[in-house]
């Protein structure tokens, strides 16, 4: 069975689809329930669902600022999107994030089912990925000679941005390291928040845009080849999340520089 998790801030959307979906007929199981970003993100880290299903407008954090974070955790998670709002510029950033369907409210049943289907014939398709859940600190050990200090919260975190640091050109996640690090995902990810104040994904993005500023400065390449050495695949995105930590595009960064 396929986990899906439900995350829409409208009670009766969410009783709705817990009901009226047949999830055993089409292979899922649902396990939970959210009703903003935040609680989704938290849901998403304890039950590690295969298939999301959410709204794009809710309190506290974004459904696309939800989305964006989920994908950096997990890539190979499948996201549905069910929303009341038609703006094109939703569905260009929903594509972008790599969500599987867009639908409108109120969208039919077998819409909802047909792109539930399209799931998990997705996630039949992806090679298995092998990851500890809750090794026991022996197990750890046997691993490697330095392995017993992975109990050690700083340590840990050290460990996991120094892959970071080594693998951020490619397409990373949070379930990527927990697993290369024999931690869980849910323990990496609380460990990153309470020893830095921040994020796996801050911490993805921080590493790719001082890469990026180094080649802004040290090379000739384009914007976009730019973007693709660091990791993104999407040079719109790229520039977005380079203005967000500098507060000024690539292209303003090198010429004030020179």
């Amino acid at each position: 069975m396929y986990k899906v998790l439900i995350i829409d801030d409208e009670v009766f959307i969410r009783e709705g689809m817990r009901k009226v979906i047949p999830w055993h007929d089409l292979g899922c199981e649902l396990v939970d329930e959210a009703q903003n970003g935040e609680e989704g993100i938290e849901k998403m880290i304890q039950h590690e669902p295969h298939i999301i299903i959410s709204d794009i407008r809710m309190p506290k954090k974004s459904g696309l600022e939800m989305i964006d974070e989920m994908k950096s955790i997990n890539q190979d998670i499948q996201i549905i999107i069910l929303t009341g709002f038609r703006e094109f510029e939703y569905a260009q950033q929903a594509i972008r994030l790599g969500v599987l369907r867009f639908l409108l409210k109120p969208s039919k049943l077998e819409e909802i089912k047909e792109a539930i289907v399209s799931a998990v014939a997705n996630l039949e398709q992806l090679p298995k990925r092998e990851v500890l859940l809750n090794p026991t600190l022996k197990e750890v050990e046997n691993e490697d000679k330095g392995r017993e200090e992975l109990d050690k919260p700083q340590y840990l975190v050290r460990q996991a941005i120094d892959y970071i640091n080594e693998h951020y050109d490619q397409k990373l996640d949070l379930q990527t390291v927990a697993g290369e690090l024999y931690v869980s995902t849910w323990h990496l990810c609380k460990v990153i928040k309470k020893q830095t104040g921040t994020n796996f994904v801050d911490l993805l993005n921080a590493a790719r845009i001082e890469k990026a500023k180094r080649l802004l400065l040290e090379s000739n390449m384009k914007i976009y080849e730019i973007a693709e050495n660091v990791g993104y695949t999407d040079t719109a995105y790229f520039s977005k999340i380079f203005k967000k930590s500098t507060q000024v595009t690539p292209n303003e960064y090198r010429n004030k520089m020179y």
